[in-house]
């Protein structure tokens, strides 16, 4: 992979300005891409609680914001959550994580396939 060193160290910069909870989202999303994930599987995948809503309250919200993530708010209740791939930094993150980080992306996936329970 050539990647331009101005555009890593960019992505380095944004995920460094990021609270945890955001660098694990966006982590989260960028290995499962292209498939989106529902606020409850996000959130088991991250290590946060689904009762607490921790998610919910801010880094969901800011990330959109961001144009980092898109999400579909399919009713009142249920999202579906997906990485923003036309988003630079993002595309140039999804890549660096489909080339570097296979076995995460596996359990990710196993995760998913599972239906959002460990194995």
């Amino acid at each position: 992979m050539n990647v331009e060193a101005t555009a890593a160290y960019n992505l380095l910069l944004t995920l460094h300005s990021y609270n945890t909870a955001k660098r694990k989202v966006l982590l989260t999303l960028a290995h499962v891409y292209p498939r989106s994930v529902s606020g409850t599987q996000l959130a088991k995948m991250t290590g946060y609680s689904t009762k607490a809503n921790v998610l919910y309250r801010g880094p969901i919200e800011e990330l959109e914001a961001d144009q980092l993530i898109l999400v579909d708010r399919l009713t009142p209740r249920l999202y579906s959550i997906r990485i923003n791939h036309e988003h630079q930094l993002m595309a140039l993150f999804i890549d660096l994580c489909r080339e570097a980080g296979g076995e995460l992306q596996a359990q990710f996936l196993d995760f998913i396939d599972a239906g959002g329970e460990s194995k």
